[in-house]
């Protein structure tokens, strides 16, 4: 019994022992974990100190400005709270204080980090103060690529006019309507335009404004037309029927010398332009057609190299000698085509081989100036105040004031003595002959005093061809992305919204990813301002959310719109927009917004108010609503601004040529009755309805379909041209110079302490 007691108590004592063994080791295991997870959120909120002051580096005097003067503080965007990026799942940021203005900030925030979970969860809290100097941009902005387009109104191919109208008003100095193949009006079209085209002109309907020109790189055919005022008409040839009567032109034009090009000795290429040939250099009898010419000081001419480079020459930028023809400067040409293998030597010479068009025709009209090759003039009367003829004139009857001509002049319908013209001053080169015959008048003095005949060296040259600049870049609306606000796409099977540099009223981002088809962005954050609606947004409608039911293939469409941000809007597809009842906070209804698509656009003609860029609204309507994109709106000041930008001359402008555009796609677009304002640049087509659409800016139609042929039918279009220079400018390519470094951003921890 005694043994059996001792093993017993012994047992017992063990169990004893070993049982305080295990419970001693848990609590030094749970003490250990306790004092791990402690370490880990320490090490946590201390990897947060770090990301917040890198955070800092980046963010604008505009930003910290912005939370100077909230009193409570504000979160950082979704993209640092929450630190999780870098391993903190339940942690957070926040900036409590901020001081400091313009180029020193002192910036107050707490890092919180959690580690652990269930009853040994643990958190870490670090106070901090930061230092903050923002960077500078250095001694030279960098410049903004933008362009000017190179009229109001530019068809890059065909322009038919069938019906409705067409038109500009205050083109301040603007070619006006700029077109890369024909111009044709019909007698049913209302239109009235000024412009050029570098293929033919035909009007038969429509008119010119007063004022206005049409220049033709071919011909130009007008049979009628409401009648003109003070017009120009300059082209290769010009033919005005007899069904246009009364009116009056400043001036008619045609023909130019075909001319090779030479440097020195060495033919190096060919050109078509304007100006006197040197008596002393001509060959051949008259008129004149080959010898050196001596260029005019005026227009643009386009020179073909043997190589295939093609260069755009300014001759008003260029010294010219009349006595020997020389041109010198032409190295400063703009080279237009070709892979620029050859440059364009800066000292020229032209020799003429013969004459490209020059031809008039026309009845019975009032011209200041008259100038061409062969002239005919086949109704009675009329009066020229100018004529010149670098060949022969043909005339009926009529009044002249100053007669130069290089060839004969007939008088077609007269006979002996009667029926002649009269003119004031006139030398020719040639004869003076009368009827259908031809003969020649034996007495001048008789037929028509003030006439001297066979002048020697007499020949007044030819005016040249017009260029017609309709140059335009193709459009990859892809290079637009990055400056958009609001980013739709189809990505994973659904409908997804990508929101940057877009912050709320406070000053906080609201940048973001969001799946349309699962979350609500009715209004954003979930309680917070109404950010995008359709449907009228009538109550308990699920149809409410804006594309909810967008399919991979449809086009993004928008019915009974009510809510929409300002900005810059970018799709990846086409879109529709059907009907419009804007209910924004401050009783704006308009879209004040830029569209830029890939696919094709249609603005129906109903239930809608106007399509406004975003800088041809105001900065306070753009930059001071419920939310507002960061990248247009300057809010440094007492009062907002559009954002500033300079240009590749150092030029300083007003609101970025993103938010000129109001309507920008690589297809084409249905405009139905629209008040636009804003420029439209459109890839292919243009489409117009019953309803005239009207924009305050410009329009640029075919850029991604040279030779395409856009219709007007019905409706029509007119632009009105902005008056404020910077709104002209769309976003362009061009070569970036390189630019002065500047300082950058500092960052640094004033003092740190857990709490």
């Amino acid at each position: 019994m005694a043994t059996l007691w001792i093993i017993l108590m012994v047992g017992l004592a063990v169990s004893v022992t070993v049982a305080a063994s295990v419970y001693s080791l848990r609590g030094n295991q749970q003490r250990q974990v306790t004092t791990h997870s402690v370490t880990s959120a320490q090490a946590a909120a201390w990897r947060g100190v770090e990301v917040l002051r890198r955070y800092l580096l980046g963010v604008d005097p505009a930003t910290m400005a912005l939370w100077g003067q909230s009193s409570g503080g504000l979160p950082l965007p979704a993209t640092v709270t929450g630190l999780a990026d870098i391993g903190i799942p339940d942690g957070n940021a926040r900036i409590t204080a901020l001081s400091g203005t313009g180029n020193q900030y002192q910036v107050s925030a707490t890092i919180t980090a959690l580690s652990g979970s269930g009853s040994t969860t643990t958190s870490a809290t670090v106070e901090v103060l930061y230092d903050i100097t923002p960077g500078s941009q250095g001694g030279t902005n960098t410049p903004v690529c933008a362009s000017i387009p190179a009229a109001p109104m530019v068809f890059n191919g065909d322009l038919n006019i069938t019906g409705g109208s067409l038109g500009v008003v205050n083109p301040a100095g603007f070619e006006n309507i700029a077109v890369a193949g024909d111009i044709t009006l019909s007698s049913a079209s209302q239109a009235t335009f000024s412009g050029c085209a570098k293929g033919n002109v035909t009007l038969s309907g429509g008119g010119i404004l007063s004022g206005g020109h049409v220049h033709s790189q071919g011909t130009i055919h007008i049979n009628q037309m409401a009648n003109p005022s003070n017009t120009t008409l300059w082209g290769r040839d010009v033919t005005i029927g007899s069904g246009v009567s009364g009116g009056n032109y400043a001036a008619v034009k045609a023909g130019a010398f075909t001319a090779n090009v030479y440097n020195g000795a060495t033919l190096i290429g060919t050109t078509e332009l304007g100006g006197k040939l040197i008596a002393s250099t001509v060959t051949g009898a008259l008129p004149w057609s080959v010898g050196t010419v001596s260029p005019l000081g005026t227009g643009r001419i386009v020179i073909t190299l043997a190589s295939g480079d093609v260069f755009l020459l300014d001759m008003a930028s260029v010294s010219i000698d009349a006595t020997t023809g020389i041109v010198t400067g032409a190295a400063a040409a703009q080279r237009i085509a070709g892979d620029g293998t050859s440059p364009l030597d800066d000292q020229l010479s032209f020799r003429s081989t013969r004459i490209a068009g020059g031809t008039i025709h026309l009845a019975t009209l009032t011209i200041d100036q008259l100038w061409g090759h062969y002239l005919t003039i086949s109704g009675w009367g009329g009066r020229y105040t100018t004529i010149l003829a670098n060949g022969d004139l043909d005339i009926v009857t009529g009044t002249i004031g100053t007669l130069v001509g290089g060839g004969d002049i007939t008088a077609t319908q007269a006979g002996l003595y009667w029926s002649f013209p009269s003119v004031s001053t006139g030398n020719v080169a040639g004869q003076l002959k009368y009827g259908t015959a031809r003969q020649a008048v034996p007495n001048i003095g008789a037929a028509m005093p003030g006439l001297r005949t066979q002048q020697t060296g007499t020949s007044p040259g030819l005016p040249g061809i017009p260029f017609c600049d309709t140059r335009v870049d193709a459009i990859d609306v892809t290079a637009y992305r990055g400056s958009a606000n609001y980013i739709f796409e189809w990505i994973d099977n659904a409908p997804h919204l990508t929101i940057r540099n877009v912050r709320s009223a406070s000053g906080a981002s609201i940048d973001g990813v969001y799946n349309l088809a699962t979350q609500d962005v009715r209004r954003l954050p979930a309680s917070g301002a109404q950010f995008l609606t359709c449907n009228w947004n009538q109550a308990g409608n699920a149809a409410a959310h804006c594309f909810r039911d967008k399919t991979a293939t449809s086009a993004w469409t928008i019915t009974g719109l009510t809510h929409l941000p300002r900005g810059v809007f970018w799709f990846d597809n086409a879109l529709k927009i059907d009907g419009t009842e804007l209910r924004d906070s401050d009783g704006n209804r308009d879209l004040l917004s830029a569209l830029i698509t890939k696919g094709y656009v249609t603005l129906t003609q109903s239930g809608h108010d106007k399509l406004i860029a975003p800088n041809f609204s105001t900065p306070a309507l753009l930059c001071d609503g419920d939310f507002y994109p960061g990248n247009l709106c300057d809010k440094t000041g007492t009062s907002s601004q559009f954002t500033a930008w300079t240009d590749t001359a150092g030029a300083s402008h007003r609101g970025l040529p993103i938010g000129n555009v109001a309507l920008v796609t690589e297809s084409g677009a249905q405009l139905s009755g629209w008040e636009i304002h804003g420029n439209v640049i459109l890839g292919s087509t243009l489409a117009t309805a019953a309803q005239t659409t009207v924009i305050h800016g410009s329009l640029t139609v075919g850029t991604n379909a040279p030779g395409s042929s856009t219709t007007v039918q019905q409706g029509g279009a007119q632009v009105i041209v902005p008056q404020n220079g910077d709104n002209h400018y769309n976003p362009g390519i061009c070569e970036t110079p390189p630019t002065t470094p500047g300082a950058a951003a500092m960052a640094t921890v004033r003092w740190s302490r857990y709490r």
